[in-house]
């Protein structure tokens, strides 16, 4: 059954129905939830819908499933490049580049590399008795034990950070690392910025309208702490946290699609509630892309196909350019016939027939002296 939807999905997708698939995926996911690859093609359906938080959930729970998922830690990255996250999907790219190695992959890192280059320090040190948007308040109960990874999207904005101790209306932070938050419909996206902790070093409590975070040096001395009311209820069990390589971030679910005018507790109004079509704004996602500043994308994509071009490949790779280049000089109907054909068959059969191959399914056709078995669930 799962192997059914995930042909009608993978079908749907082709055919740029990417709601369709999105949705078969789901079933099939809900039939085999333990499968990292159904995960990586829903996030691929979720890119081309431009919904790239879903897409960074989906992506780095395929990482989660399987870490040499090299489609799973590309694709991740390319969602939250999206986002602007340009460091966080650096580190993605970076990663699936180890697991095997593809000039897409490189171009990518380049093209992080190239915005990170630009990348202006919009973040504002908070000295003592100043004020700041966007906070964080003590949590008392419900502490969790931080699992070793969890589903995260990637992201922040309206930062802060103090190397002192700092207090405003509702939030509290005292030690040497910042942080940044932002929202999108459904929830709230913290990130403190510190590197390469450990799980004994952090300790974070959720309350329904409190956040607490502690971060230990290595010998346990208490080197930061950020305590915050939060302007509105969150669900503490559906709200999870991951460490990164560069930042600590958080994931708190709001208990009702409310737009924050701020992180922490204060006297504002209550913004245009998100499910309201005539007052709907776009989610405010984070950016470190400098204002005003234009990057060059052409000139970089010139340099990357001179650099193709030079390079000679041998066996496989030259035959993977082959049909690369065939496909990038196709019609629509020849591109369809080459990716049904390709996934229908398992890979055994590639063809740029849309006539033949739109007609009925494409039977696996094994090489010499192999033979087809089906995959058992």
């Amino acid at each position: 059954m799962a192997e059914s939807l995930l042909q009608q999905a993978n079908a749907a997708h082709v055919d740029e129905e990417y709601e369709t698939a999105i949705e078969l995926y789901t079933k099939a996911i809900s039939l085999s939830p333990n499968d990292a690859d159904l995960y990586a093609s829903r996030a691929q359906s979720y890119i081309k819908e431009e919904r790239f938080l879903e897409a960074v959930q989906d992506a780095s729970k395929a990482a989660e499933l399987s870490p040499k998922l090299g489609k799973a830690h590309l694709r991740k990255g390319v969602a939250l490049f999206n986002l602007e996250e340009y460091e966080s999907a650096k580190e993605a790219f970076e990663t699936a580049n180890s697991i095997q190695k593809k000039k897409e992959i490189e171009t990518w890192i380049r093209k992080c590399n190239a915005e990170l280059e630009g990348l202006s320090l919009t973040t504002i040190a908070i000295r003592p008795g100043t004020t700041q948007h966007g906070g964080f308040a003590v949590m008392e109960q419900n502490a969790i034990d931080l699992p070793s990874h969890s589903s995260v999207p990637n992201g922040t904005s309206a930062p802060a950070s103090t190397s002192a101790e700092s207090k405003s209306n509702g939030v509290q932070q005292e030690g040497k690392y910042r942080y940044q938050f932002f929202q999108t419909q459904n929830i709230v996206e913290v990130a403190v910025l510190a590197k390469n902790l450990t799980p004994d070093r952090v300790k974070i409590d959720i309350e329904e309208r409190k956040l607490h975070v502690i971060v230990k040096s290595p010998e346990g001395e208490q080197e930061y702490e950020l305590n915050v009311d939060l302007y509105d209820a969150v669900v503490p069990v559906e709200s999870k946290f991951e460490l990164l390589k560069t930042k600590v971030e958080i994931r708190l679910k709001k208990a009702s699609v409310l737009s924050w005018p701020t992180l922490e507790k204060c006297d504002k109004k209550i913004a245009a509630n998100f499910s309201d079509p005539a007052n709907q704004q776009p989610p405010s996602y984070p950016s470190s892309f400098t204002k005003g500043r234009k990057m060059n994308w052409d000139k970089l994509e010139h340099e990357v196909k001179l650099e193709e071009k030079d390079e000679k490949l041998e066996g496989e790779q030259a035959l993977q350019k082959l049909f690369k280049d065939i496909y990038s000089g196709a019609d629509e109907e020849t591109r369809r016939a080459m990716n049904k054909s390709f996934q229908e068959s398992g890979g055994t059969v590639l063809s740029t027939n849309w006539k033949e191959v739109g007609a009925k399914k494409v039977d696996c056709a094994p090489p010499t002296g192999m033979e087809k078995r089906a995959y058992e669930y």
